[in-house]
């Protein structure tokens, strides 16, 4: 009896040694979380139990990265994380890696020659991603900022309308359902992960959109104590493989742009 307990004993101790380590992800459905599922296996043969935490927001996934609920989030650029962090006094994320760029969109539901004054045009009312719509407005004619340079602005920021539309910030997440659902919306910068969802591809349904060479490039991010963590290193060099490289360059025909 006595050697029976003892073999289940030296089982367990086993067991333990070969647990899975858990590490938790929080993302965005669209792209982040799909490609996440896509190197869920790869990484967990590495000996990881990968949880995917799905966020429908922007403001969730850093705080509670911050707080140690996650491990690690995907779903934002380096100027939003510098900005949110900086307005929530947070000091202890950084970015691990650069991953995707998604391409911003303008989507417009007419013709731009048929645009009249008061026409209610929708953009993100989070500081970076309104700073970025607005530069992408500016760059292609359809309004005038300031200072173009400044990643910040606001449509208190534009000097010239010439087409007289009536911009309306609104979050991130909820611009592509009204975008749909509204019918006073004419047209909306929309951020590829909300966009993709909902049929629209930044390529074929955008009246223009972000070249690849943004510097908008999504990241993983992390606790600055852990970037020298093993379970780090394994994750990048899961995600940042020629064969999640494909993947992404096949499933989302452009709409998602590797940058590694």
């Amino acid at each position: 009896m006595k050697k029976v307990v003892f073999v289940l004993f030296l089982v367990c101790l086993v067991s333990l040694s070969f647990a899975a380590t858990k590490i938790r992800i929080g993302a965005t459905p669209v792209p982040h979380a799909e490609i996440l599922d896509f190197i869920k296996d790869d990484f967990e043969e590495l000996g990881y139990d990968l949880e995917i935490v799905v966020f429908n927001d922007y403001v969730l996934p850093n705080l509670s990265l911050s707080n140690g609920e996650i491990d690690a989030n995907y779903f934002q650029h380096v100027p939003y994380l510098k900005d949110f962090t900086a307005k929530r006094g947070i000091t202890n994320l950084v970015s691990a890696a650069l991953i995707h760029v998604e391409p911003m969109g303008f989507y417009l539901k007419k013709d731009l020659n048929e645009l009249k004054k008061g026409d209610k045009i929708v953009v993100p009312n989070d500081p970076t991603n309104e700073g970025r719509g607005l530069l992408l407005l500016h760059n292609n004619g359809i309004i005038t900022l300031k200072e173009p340079d400044n990643l910040s602005a606001t449509v208190a920021d534009i000097v010239e309308n010439p087409y007289g539309l009536n911009f309306v910030e609104v979050e991130a997440g909820f611009i592509p359902r009204a975008y749909v659902d509204d019918k006073n919306i004419v047209g909306a910068i929309i951020n590829t992960n909300y966009a993709i969802p909902i049929g629209l591809n930044p390529l074929v349904d955008a009246l223009f959109s972000e070249g690849g060479e943004s510097p908008y490039a999504n990241i993983i991010t992390v606790r600055e104590e852990d970037l020298n963590e093993k379970w780090l290193e394994d994750l990048l060099s899961v995600l940042t493989s020629d064969k999640v490289k494909n993947f992404i360059l096949e499933k989302y025909e452009g709409a998602v742009v590797p940058v590694f």
